[in-house]
Order: structure tokens, then C-alpha cells, then sequence
């Protein structure tokens, strides 16, 4: 209690001087900590996103990852009923998806028939793709319809036309009417884009696409492991893609590495102020107090206790830092996510900054050793100096 009265009396006697450490320190947390959730937060996010409608595998045309490309799988039917037939497989969700044209019956300008929008197309008893926020999902005259077309004065029932761009309609591809039966959240869309969702049967033949799918979603058996079931279906069937999600978050995250080493760079940049900053603030601090310093050597205080003092000295800055910081950290992360959300084609569910208990722990943990290990250098070079010089040298 002593050393800890003597610190805190050490650190209110230059009030000045305490309060630049303390926020130079807390900008250099608010960094850690927005790199540390920079870091780990994308990875999180995708496997919470591909997760989050209960289906562990992916399954696309060979040679790509799902929407990757334009490609389909042939033979969706068929495809479905073996999958559904393999050990560990529990359900199986085809998607379609496509541009279609959309023109609103209600009064709509001559521009909006124009607009695109991206349908899916879907078995409403085992789908991944949406969650229903108001209404039903899609019969075959039906068209669940996402927030950003809601928005634009869209209610459930409504009438749509879809009809196919380009050569789809030039050849003479059916315009189809729909009616909006449910509005819903689409978990993979990306910010700013019109979605929507209707059987799949209905898609196929507005685009003449008969039986085929762009992706399929594998819910496995209860107790069966992802990975595994991914390989030994690859073996089977060589010519589609399979990845379970943990595969899928390891693409996503090469894709992105440049995020988690600029997290990696700065991280370290703020690690590195942090033990400058603490290191010479208690250097000239400890510079200071030299003459003290040999006068309680001299009268049989151990440098232990002495150096116990800076130490906790220092550890006092830090702990104020740290509160400081990271509630900066949290306020900074909160608008640096609002800048990142409109990356281009990420899902809008996606988060760049993740708020994880340990990483905002490791953060605090990370500044408060550095700030000790900085002070402990000076303190150490004080408590080796010559009394007797020293005391010589410290007289008026």
C-alpha cells in the first residue's frame, strides 16, 4: 500500500506530464485493440455468417467457389437425391440465382423497369439463403422480396414483373407477374444490392434454365465432422466442388490477408509507441529523482522496494490508459466499420470488427507489459548507480 501511495503521489505531483502519457498510451490501445478485432473479426464473421443458417457444406460446379462465377450444376435433381442418399447428410438446399429485370405495377417510372435485381431461386421447405422478417415464403406466382426493394415502397401484396436482360427476352422468354408474399433478410447480399427470391422452379424457366443449380447447401448429420464428410464426398463426386465452411473461411481469409497484416503491422506500430512513450516518460521521471533515489538507497531501502515503485508507477499510467483506450477503441471501431461496410462484394452481414472478450483482454494485457517492461530498463539503470556520486552530483 505504501509503494502504491508513493506511486500515485509521484504521478499527481507533474499532473502535466501524466495526462500526455495517459493519452498518448490510450490512442496507442485504441490501435492494438481495433487491430487485434481487425484481425480475428473477418474470420469470425464469415464462419458465423456461413453457419448461421444451419448448412456445414458447399457444394458448386468444379473449379469454383459458390457465385464465384456464372457457372451452374447440371442435373440439379439428380444431383440432389444422391447427395441426400450419401452417410451424414441430412438435407440439401439447391439455389439458383440470376439478374432479372424488375418493373413495379405500382405506377413505377420509366427508369425503374430497368432496374436489376438479383433473384434466387429456391425450395422454400429447405432453404440457407433468407430469413423472413414479415409474411410467407414463395408459392410459384410468389416472390419474397429483401428490405432494399421493401424500402422502395414495396408491401406484401404487391405485383412484380421479372423478365430475363438481354437475349434471354430477345428470344422470346416469358415475362413473369409475381406477387410479393413475404419480406425478408438475405444473409449473403451485399450492401446496397436489390434481392430477391422465388421457387426455384419458376427461376429455371424464366431464364431456361432447366434443372440446374448454382449452388447446393449440405446440412450434415448431427455429430458428423464437416471436413470429414467434405472429403469423402469429393472422393465420390469428382466433378463438383465441395468445401465445408471452415475450407470456405480459409479462402475467404487468403483473399483478404492484406486486412489481418495491415491488423499484424499496426498492431505492432502501437505496441512499439506504447514502450517509447512509457520508457521515456519514466526515464525522465526517474531522471528526476536521482538524488531521492540514492538518499532512500542510503538509509537501507532495497532496490527491490525502489524499483517496485516505478513499476507500479508505471503500471498506473497504463491502467488508465488502458480505460481510456479502450472505450476509444470501441468508438473508433464503430466508425471504421461503417466506412468498411460498403466494401464491394462482401455480404453486408459481414463485420470487419469483431468485439471478442479476449481480444479486448489481450489488448490491455499487451499495453500494461509493455509499459512495465519499458519502465523496468530506467529503473534498473537508477538503481545502479553510485550512491555516493549520485548524492554528490544531486547537491544544490
Amino acid at each position: 500500500m505504501l509503494i502504491f501511495r508513493y506511486s500515485a503521489r509521484e504521478l499527481l505531483r507533474h499532473p502535466a506530464r501524466s495526462l500526455l502519457a495517459v493519452l498518448g498510451v490510450a490512442v496507442a490501445c485504441a490501435m492494438l485493440l481495433d487491430m487485434l478485432m481487425l484481425g480475428g473479426g473477418l474470420n469470425a464473421s464469415f464462419r458465423s455468417l456461413l453457419t448461421s443458417a444451419g448448412y456445414e457444406l458447399r457444394v458448386s460446379p468444379a473449379g469454383t467457389l459458390p457465385f464465384d462465377t456464372g457457372a451452374t450444376i447440371g442435373d440439379a435433381s439428380g444431383v440432389r437425391l444422391r447427395l441426400e442418399s450419401e452417410p451424414g447428410i441430412d438435407a440439401v438446399a439447391p439455389v439458383l440465382g440470376s439478374n432479372l429485370l424488375i418493373e413495379n405495377s405500382r405506377g413505377a417510372g420509366p427508369d425503374e423497369g430497368t432496374d436489376r435485381l438479383f433473384v434466387l431461386g429456391v425450395d422454400p421447405a429447405e432453404q440457407g439463403i433468407y430469413r423472413l422478417t414479415s409474411g410467407v415464403d414463395p408459392d410459384e406466382n410468389g416472390v419474397v422480396i429483401g428490405r432494399e426493394l421493401a424500402d422502395t415502397g414495396l408491401a406484401i401484396g404487391d405485383s412484380i414483373s421479372l423478365r430475363a436482360p438481354g437475349s434471354f427476352a430477345e428470344a422470346g422468354r416469358r415475362t413473369g407477374s409475381f406477387r410479393v408474399t413475404g419480406v425478408a433478410d438475405f444473409l449473403y447480399a451485399s450492401s446496397g444490392e436489390r434481392s430477391a427470391a422465388v421457387t426455384l422452379p419458376t427461376l429455371a424457366q424464366l431464364t431456361d434454365q432447366p434443372d440446374r443449380a448454382s449452388l447446393m447447401m449440405v446440412r450434415i448429420t448431427e455429430g458428423e465432422n464437416p471436413d470429414s464428410v467434405a472429403a469423402a464426398l469429393r472422393l465420390r463426386h469428382p466433378e463438383l466442388e465441395i468445401a465445408s465452411v471452415g475450407q470456405l473461411v480459409e479462402t475467404a481469409a487468403r483473399r483478404l490477408s492484406y486486412f489481418r497484416q495491415l491488423a499484424a503491422i499496426l498492431g505492432t506500430v502501437s505496441l512499439v509507441v506504447t514502450t517509447l512513450l512509457i520508457g521515456t516518460i519514466m526515464a525522465i521521471s526517474i531522471n528526476d529523482r536521482y538524488g531521492t533515489i540514492a538518499a532512500l538507497r542510503a538509509i537501507g531501502i532495497s532496490k527491490r522496494s525502489i524499483v517496485a515503485a516505478f513499476l507500479v508507477e508505471s503500471l498506473l499510467l497504463c491502467v488508465l490508459a488502458a480505460a481510456v483506450g479502450l472505450g476509444l477503441g470501441l468508438l473508433v471501431a464503430g466508425q471504421l466499420e461503417r466506412i468498411l461496410s460498403d466494401f464491394p462484394g462482401l455480404p453486408s452481414a459481414i463485420r470487419f470488427f469483431v468485439f471478442e472478450p479476449d481480444r479486448l483482454a489481450w489488448a490491455a494485457a499487451g499495453v500494461l507489459l509493455a509499459g512495465v517492461g519499458a519502465a523496468l530498463v530506467p529503473a534498473i539503470r537508477a538503481m545502479n548507480a553510485p550512491i555516493a556520486a549520485t548524492l554528490h552530483r544531486e547537491e544544490p
